[in-house]
């Protein structure tokens, strides 16, 4: 992998890898940039470790998935790239219009990877905070934040969280990695005050070694959502964008969100899913 120097890196192979392929050229020169900046290497060197290393520990105990998350840097380069699509972009966009409309601050961006949303958040005037396991990424994600200006709270994500203090927390495909999806979902609600969001993308779906087998039948949204009502969250519809800007993404895939909207329909597909603690 070798890019001329004041090009933007595409790396094609993981673009084919997760299914994607229009990316927002300015949001991935940023995301690139910190991380070259805080690995003291160019990006094509970090995507090189990535392809070389492990994407999986050797078995999925708890205790195997902790030490991994903890000490792998794969998601140093996966989840800091990947806020440079396009689609990604539009989704940060629409939260933090949400956010927004519905006053739903403070936030929690629970499992947040590089911290590209809590960034958007806290760009935005915000008020956000961040927990993942402590480790390579969360170390990154301090460095990072801090590097933009910004001081966020962070949090052991395994730990107990501030009760009842969120009107917000994301899980953006998180859900399917824990490996005990109930108790987390009680740790997330135990953490929200009453009437606050649960608000995310899941994808319980095989061929991921990391998407946990105990969730996989979670990949029926009526499932997902009879667990959801069980632990006392009730589904209020899928975060979109209005139709206007619907319609303009679809042309030009420019992540664009002027309004946003609940649509009352359950729908999986990478759509952001709104359950309210009760």
């Amino acid at each position: 992998m070798t890019t001329p120097a004041g090009t933007l890196f595409i790396d094609e192979r993981l673009n084919q890898h997760l299914g994607k392929s229009a990316v927002d050229g300015a949001a991935l020169a940023r995301a690139t940039a910190d991380l070259e900046s805080y690995c003291r290497a160019p990006i094509q060197q970090i995507a090189e470790r990535y392809w070389a290393s492990p994407n999986a520990p050797a078995d999925s105990s708890a205790a195997a998935l902790l030490a991994f998350y903890q000490t792998s840097s794969r998601y140093l380069y996966e989840s800091t790239y990947t806020e440079g699509y396009a689609d990604h972009q539009r989704m940060a966009r629409i939260v933090v219009k949400a956010i927004q409309r519905w006053r739903k601050t403070p936030v929690l961006d629970f499992g947040g990877g590089g911290g590209g949303m809590t960034l958007a958040l806290a760009t935005r005037g915000l008020a956000c905070e961040y927990a993942d396991v402590p480790g390579k990424l969360s170390e990154f994600v301090r460095w990072r934040l801090q590097h933009h200006g910004f001081t966020v709270p962070i949090h052991d994500a395994t730990q107990p969280l501030p009760a009842a203090r969120y009107q917000a927390v994301l899980a953006i495909d998180v859900l399917e990695h824990v490996p005990d999806l109930v108790a987390t979902l009680r740790q997330l609600k135990a953490a929200l005050a009453p009437g606050g969001w649960l608000l995310g993308t899941h994808s319980f779906t095989e061929g991921d070694p990391l998407h946990l087998a105990s969730s996989h039948q979670y990949g029926d949204l009526r499932r997902f959502d009879q667990l959801m009502q069980a632990e006392g969250f009730q589904y209020r519809g899928r975060l979109k964008a209005d139709p206007l800007s619907d319609e303009w993404y679809r042309r030009t895939h420019r992540p664009v969100a002027w309004a946003v909207r609940l649509d009352p329909k359950l729908k999986g597909g990478g759509n952001l899913l709104v359950y309210e603690r009760s």
